[in-house]
């Protein structure tokens, strides 16, 4: 195998974006600072992380196989870390062992499961679109099997499920060039079944990365980035690119809606990755998410079409009518909040801020109220990746999602940060209500981890559910 060097030409997989070439599990890890006895559970997280050689010019970010790093703590202790690909069929052949059993015949979809890794239904999934299923973990990140939910699965699964908190249920937006013009929404019971799915027609196949929910509508991202035929003729990886002559449009399919209910409202050119949430306000829908000017046009491996900025939509589906504002012009993504408020009324956001190359640097703080935002820059030591909210034990979550104290921002920011100056990485965990202080505790960690997109606080009280 071919180590890829940290100056490689290509950026997505130069300096902290480079993948690591070993499995780690290290125990009692050195932690400085108090970790709150209440979190026991594992923060995961996944990202693209070649296992084998690859073609560097081309090479695009979204295409490496799928690496989970956890760390677990109990108890004020970080018992343990451990990094570990997502065995498919593809990864054994390049890194030995047996693959993982499939509920899928052989020539079913693969594509690395690389992207989000979460909780539900007292399993682990590794998860991606464009027409892959969920990838079951152990505990410890060993893979389990590729899984089509017992059975309920139709085909294909997504990069993000939203949980609705007031029926603990997800919902899910896929897609997979196969199917031709079309899209398919899913709903995920609390026992991790399928209970409905949707398919949904469109006029091309877009990449739908992610959806938004409110109390009334699931959200579809009609966007202009789409299947390109000739591209995935010639061998692409990712064949979607820019299509200036798509039109861009958001979809509001009612919750309990067929497509024949879809109503649809045009937007000015655009891509979404992730929304940081939405919201019913009378007729209107309120959709809050990190704005892309366009995507995969003149960079085609990887997002650097310019900065991606937070953006406020305001959006009519029975008037047909939108209104959009930048709710803050500095480069940001990974939009995350508190999750007992999605498709909710909410105040707070928190991001990882974007620098040059879509390195991941600030960690910020959105006061949609105030209209304000904090930012936490600790450069040029760390870069911080994607914020996860964790509500405070004391803080408890009502029945109807929204929180017992009073207080939305009570609770822990929980983010990965690499160190440049050890190159080494950290688990930082933070007030809050207080970013720019210093941290509550860091969970230092004698390897690094390469940026890379999406996880999760899976407390294991949520196992027992």
């Amino acid at each position: 195998m071919t180590t890829i060097d940290r100056t490689s030409p290509n950026p997505f997989l130069a300096g902290n974006l480079a993948p690591v070439h070993e499995e780690v599990t290290v125990t009692n890890l050195r932690v400085t600072g108090t970790i709150p006895h209440e979190l026991t559970g594992r923060y995961l997280r996944n990202g693209p992380n070649p296992a084998g050689s690859v073609n560097e010019a081309k090479y695009h970010w979204f295409t490496g196989h799928g690496m989970v790093h956890g760390i677990r703590l109990e108890s004020g202790n970080a018992t343990w870390y451990r990094n570990r690909w997502v065995r498919t069929k593809e990864v054994c052949d390049l890194k030995g062992g047996t693959p993982p059993p499939s509920d899928w015949p052989a020539d079913h979809p693969s594509f690395p499961a690389n992207t989000n890794v979460i909780g539900h239904a007292g399993r682990t999934f590794a998860i991606v679109e464009a027409g892959s299923p969920p990838v079951e973990l152990s505990y410890d990140l060993d893979t389990i099997r590729v899984s089509n939910l017992d059975g309920t699965l139709p085909f294909a699964f997504s990069a993000h499920p939203k949980r609705d908190p007031r029926t603990g249920e997800l919902h899910v937006m896929t897609y997979y060039w196969g199917w031709g013009n079309q899209v398919q929404y899913l709903v995920v019971g609390v026992d991790g079944r399928v209970r409905r799915h949707v398919d949904i027609p469109l006029p091309g196949g877009p990449m739908i990365h992610d959806l938004a929910i409110t109390e009334r509508y699931v959200l579809i991202f009609d966007l202009p980035c789409v299947f390109n035929l000739d591209a995935a003729m010639k061998g692409a990886r990712l064949p979607y690119f820019w299509d200036p002559a798509y039109e861009p449009r958001i979809g509001f399919l009612p919750r309990e809606g067929s497509a024949h209910d879809v109503k649809w409202v045009t937007i000015d050119p655009c891509y979404i990755f992730h929304p940081m949430n939405a919201f019913d306000d009378g007729d209107e829908v309120v959709l809050d998410a990190a704005r892309h000017p366009r995507m995969f046009d003149r960079e085609q491996r990887g997002p650097s079409e310019g900065d991606p900025v937070l953006t406020r939509w305001r959006l009519n589906p029975h008037a047909g009518t939108s209104r959009e504002n930048v709710i803050s012009d500095r480069p940001q993504e990974f939009p995350r909040i508190r999750e007992s408020l999605i498709g909710q009324r909410y105040r707070f956001g928190y991001c990882a801020g974007i620098g040059a190359g879509f390195a991941q640097d600030t960690l910020t703080k959105v006061d949609h109220d105030a209209g304000t935002v904090v930012a936490r820059s600790d450069q040029p030591r760390y870069g911080y990746g994607e914020p996860v909210f964790v509500p405070r034990q004391s803080s408890f979550e009502s029945h109807n999602g929204s929180t017992g104290s009073g207080y939305e921002d009570d609770g822990y920011l929980i983010a990965l940060r690499h160190d440049t100056e050890t190159d080494t990485s950290d688990l930082a965990i933070f007030d809050a209500q207080a970013i720019t202080d210093d941290p509550v505790a860091v969970v230092h960690l004698p390897v690094r981890v390469p940026n890379g997109f999406h996880g999760n606080w899976i407390p294991d009280a949520t196992l027992d559910a």
